[in-house]
């Protein structure tokens, strides 16, 4: 093995290790899922190992691929799916990040670029990815969403070789054909961006102007894709399975319409126009989101949703960073039309045109869960872009025959440019990690349940039979993990701390009310003071009491009628 093969096989080895490393740091203080939903999963592959069976009646229509995962894996290794949940996540979330230096390579190759620079952007988009805090957040949450980031781009890459090579369609055709089959199986928010992103690329594909047989058959492809995910959701329907997402499309086709064809034209486009037009249109169109995410500090751009703590847009602001050197890349992919360029340029694209659906179509709660999930998607191919953009501006001018030849004749003014930008970057990238572990409307450390937070969920749901109140995370967990034990709501605490009176019913309440706040997703937090909660807690009778990183407490009142 020649040095420079070895030096990436350590690279891509130190990548996946900080990759996976950084999406089990919320084992330090839970071995549970670190995100609401990963109850609700590893409770349906729970019921699957005990009765041998899924519980279909308790499936949306994208439950079965992770809960199959998670149920196998389960299997193999004798634990509860309760605690082999993380570990399955960060292994798929870590994973991702190869694929975005593969896609890196493959970009520098198509530019003749030098062993060394080609190195340092595979190196930045990989690092860069392993540890920024979104994507790290959502790729690093125990959800069927990391599985499909990390299966998003190989569909995209699948189905644009089949378009684009004669010799091994057979290995790309079996790959799309799996991920065509097991996309909307797998997670139904992700289907309708990998649909936008095959769009995408069919429009590239058209511009080229290939023979009509082979058109034809492209369209056809990436139109199948469209009618069998559209007919399974509509199945799943009828079958009374939750279908979520979809709706949102269905309520303004005319609009999602138009979104797409702004998708393709604007793709095509981009073959075309100059560099500065690129840069100046994904630039004005991500820019405007951190303008947003700005605003939504004062005023909540979607009414009734939660406003942005101001040290959040500190941390996001890091984000800015790659962003930059995103758009210094942008024209390497625009500019390799047959490898890998209109795959990344579809990944940036179609989350873009998500958000902008949803800015456009309601300024409601559903929608505002549709912009924050789209926005997740762009970050994998800025990140591409952004490792692209550094190496070129580091290593201006340094050009050869070949992509491997001539190590030795980098300058050294150039290697130090290169350790001056890289480490800009990183830093930026390091910046803002602490997202992927904090609580979004308060920015209250850590994220996730803890094993006595979730003992406190699992007593309520054992010993109170009425109906009960708490917080949105207590009740999500209660209702997703003990499916028999529905019984939980969070409005009364919502009225009590927003003003109202005080529940009269068993309540399951958190010492951190008086500090961060409770959690009423898609509402912002409330909160109260240390000594309204302390004299409400005494005027309680309090049955259950664990201390731990947040202390949790179940009362029942001694006074007022019964019921919330």
């Amino acid at each position: 093995m020649s040095d420079g093969r070895r030096g990436r096989v350590l690279l891509v080895v130190a990548v996946l290790a900080v990759a996976i490393a950084a999406r089990l740091t919320s084992l330090h203080w839970t071995p549970l899922p670190s995100t609401l939903d990963g109850f609700g999963y590893v409770a349906l592959a729970r019921d699957a190992i005990e009765t041998g069976a899924f519980p279909f009646s308790r499936f949306r229509a994208d439950n079965l691929v992770f809960t199959g995962v998670l149920t196998a894996v389960g299997l193999v290794t004798g634990e509860r799916p309760l605690y082999v949940a993380q570990p399955v996540v960060a292994l798929t979330g870590g994973a991702s990040c190869l694929t975005a230096m593969a896609l890196v390579r493959r970009i520098a190759r198509s530019h003749r670029w030098r062993g060394r620079r080609v190195t340092t952007a595979m190196a930045l988009s990989g690092f860069g990815l392993a540890v920024s805090g979104i994507y790290l957040r959502r790729t690093g949450q125990t959800d069927e969403e990391a599985l499909a980031l990390l299966l998003v781009p190989l569909f995209a890459i699948a189905v644009h070789r089949l378009f684009a090579t004669d010799g091994s369609r057979l290995r790309w055709g079996v790959l799309g054909g799996l991920l065509f089959v097991a996309f909307p199986l797998l997670h139904t928010f992700s289907s309708l961006v990998v649909g936008l992103v095959l769009t995408g690329v069919l429009a590239a594909w058209l511009a080229r102007v290939p023979s009509r047989r082979d058109a034809v058959t492209a369209a056809v492809v990436v139109g199948g894709f469209w009618v069998y995910m559209w007919g399974y959701y509509r199945l799943a329907e009828r079958s009374l399975l939750e279908v979520p997402y979809v709706d949102r499309v269905s309520a303004y086709p005319g609009l999602f319409l138009a979104w797409v064809v702004v998708l393709a034209a604007t793709l095509v486009w981009f073959q075309r126009t100059s560099e500065r037009l690129q840069r100046a249109t994904i630039g004005g169109a991500v820019g405007l989101w951190f303008l947003a995410l700005g605003a939504n500090v004062l005023r909540t751009v979607f009414p009734g949703t939660q406003s942005t703590p101001t040290g959040l847009v500190v941390l996001v602001a890091a984000f800015a960073v790659p962003v930059a050197f995103a758009l210094v890349g942008l024209p390497l992919a625009s500019r390799d039309r047959r490898r890998t360029g209109p795959v990344v340029l579809a990944l940036l694209l179609a989350p873009i045109v998500v958000v902008y659906f949803s800015l456009t179509a309601a300024l409601t709660p559903e929608y505002y869960g549709t912009a924050l999930r789209g926005q997740t998607f762009v970050h994998f191919p800025v990140f591409v872009l952004a490792g692209l953009g550094v190496a070129k501006v580091a290593y201006a001018g340094d050009r050869s025959p070949g992509p491997t030849s001539g190590l030795g004749s980098i300058r050294p003014s150039r290697n130090r440019l290169a350790t001056v930008l890289a480490t800009l970057f990183i830093v930026a990238a390091l910046v803002t990690a602490p997202i992927a572990f904090v609580n979004l409307d308060t920015l209250a450390f850590p994220t996730g349940a803890t094993e006595s937070q979730f003992a406190a969920a699992t007593f309520t749901a054992d010993h109170v039979d009425e109906q009960w109140a708490s917080d949105h995370p207590f009740t999500r967990i209660v209702d997703l993990y003990y499916p028999a034990a529905t019984n939980g709501t969070y409005q009364p605490v919502a009225r009590w701390l927003g003003g109202g009176a005080a529940p009269t019913c068993p309540t399951l309440s958190r010492r951190s009310w008086s500090t961060t706040g409770a959690h009423l997703f898609p509402a912002g937090s409330e909160r109260t003071t240390p000594a309204a909660l302390s004299e409400w807690r005494y005027r309680t009778n309090v049955v259950y009491d664990t201390r731990g990183v947040d202390r949790v407490w179940l009362s029942r009142p001694t006074d007022g009628q019964p019921g919330c």
